[in-house]
């Protein structure tokens, strides 16, 4: 029986040979990990981030840590991940979920593209690292938080290291495009410009890539553009994975939130505070969205409110929450259509008083009593979460 279970989540892709070389990298994974490893796709693909988890637990693992193979903290690791582990936590509460943090900003990431970089150039004609500029290509992402960590890599890639200028450029949802990028910089009249895919594998977007770099070799014949390989399946990156995997074991996980949209007022991004809009987007990405459709002639309950009356919790003051939770929902007429029920330890020692709301999956903690009405009226009764109340949603 295997205690400790990992599971190595991938995107997913509509190009065969993407998902195999994940399914490689889970494969080399497996026979380093200490316990049972498995992979899984967040879509397009199986199995499944459910599947892989049953599987781990029907395996007998009493601990599941779900590891992003992501290379930056957006709306995936932010709000899909965490929505498939509170359903993994309803279905087996005896077990432990914890999600590691995905790759990041990280040296060995900076590390990898140097090589890349280094690869690319030592197999071009010489010229001196001022004649070179580099550009930094991303997925791009609807969460400016994960589109400026690219600009951190990309600085950290180029500066030290004598190139002329760098840039960052996105294969979608963002700009600059990849052509914009690239015109930009030919402005400061490099020789070469190396392009540095920050993806993993080979697919669709590296074909486009190459479809634009050769559009603007014919247009700028003068300047030298170089395609440098994607990360593969560098073993840097599994010793990454696994640094990520003993921090979510020791409680050390550090997820992004100073500069999180769903935590943080940013210009542009007000309505995502609170991160409702994410968690009907994963709702609906995760096929669940009948938990909230539902529309059945008797009345059902719309929330469902967990409060831990454990003894720590207690003494933090829960019972009394509780309380006042019940006596505002009564006198508000709430009472029969969001339902409390006092729960037992929810592993969250220390960080109470605890309030989870399900169907949501949103959880609060170190909630005060003065916080309810705002919780109620704007949570319960507009589904807009309190956003200054949250730790991370549907995650611990």
């Amino acid at each position: 029986m295997n205690a400790v279970a990992t599971v190595v989540v991938g995107h997913g892709s509509r190009v065969p040979e993407s998902n195999r070389a994940f399914l490689d990298f889970v494969k080399a994974a497996r026979a380093r990990a200490a316990g049972m490893l498995e992979g899984a796709f967040i879509e397009l693909a199986e199995p499944t981030i459910p599947q892989a988890l049953e599987v781990a637990v029907r395996a007998g693992a009493r601990e599941v840590i779900v590891a992003p193979f992501l290379l930056l903290a957006a709306g995936h690791a932010k709000s899909d991940i965490p929505l498939h582990i509170a359903a993994a936590r309803a279905r087996f509460p005896d077990i432990r979920f914890t999600q590691a943090a995905p790759l990041g900003v990280h040296p060995l990431m900076v590390e990898i593209l140097s090589d890349r970089v280094a690869q690319t150039i030592a197999a071009a004609p010489r010229r001196r690292p001022a004649d070179t500029a580099l550009l930094l290509l991303g997925r791009g992402s609807s969460d400016p938080d994960a589109n400026s960590d690219l600009y951190k890599l990309a600085r950290l890639l180029w500066e030290g290291r004598g190139f002329a200028a760098v840039d960052c450029a996105f294969c979608g949802v963002v700009g600059p495009t990849l052509e914009q990028a690239l015109r930009k910089l030919a402005r400061s009249r490099p020789r070469r410009i190396v392009v540095v895919p920050y993806l993993f594998f080979a697919g669709l977007l590296v074909q486009r890539m190459e479809a634009a770099a050769a559009s603007f070799q014919r247009e700028f014949p003068w300047i030298e553009v170089l395609l440098a390989p994607p990360l593969g399946n560098d073993p840097r990156l599994l010793d990454l994975i696994f640094t990520r995997v003993r921090e979510a074991r020791e409680g050390l996980t550090r997820m992004s939130c100073d500069l999180c949209k769903y935590k943080v007022r940013l210009a542009g991004f007000e309505e995502e505070v609170g991160g409702e809009k994410a968690l009907l987007r994963s709702l609906q990405h995760a096929g669940l969205s009948t938990a909230l459709e539902s529309n059945h002639a008797h009345g059902p309950i719309r929330k469902h409110l967990l409060v831990c009356v454990n003894s720590e919790c207690v003494s933090q003051g829960s019972a009394a929450l509780l309380a006042a939770l019940r006596l505002k929902l009564k006198e508000r007429g709430l009472d029969r259509m969001i339902q409390t029920t006092k729960t037992s330890c929810l592993r969250r020692c220390g960080d109470g008083p605890l309030l989870v709301v399900y169907p949501d999956g949103v959880w609060y903690r170190s909630l005060k009593p003065s916080d309810l009405d705002e919780v109620i009226e704007q949570h319960l009764c507009a589904n807009r979460p309190v956003g200054r109340l949250l730790d991370q949603i549907m995650t611990i």
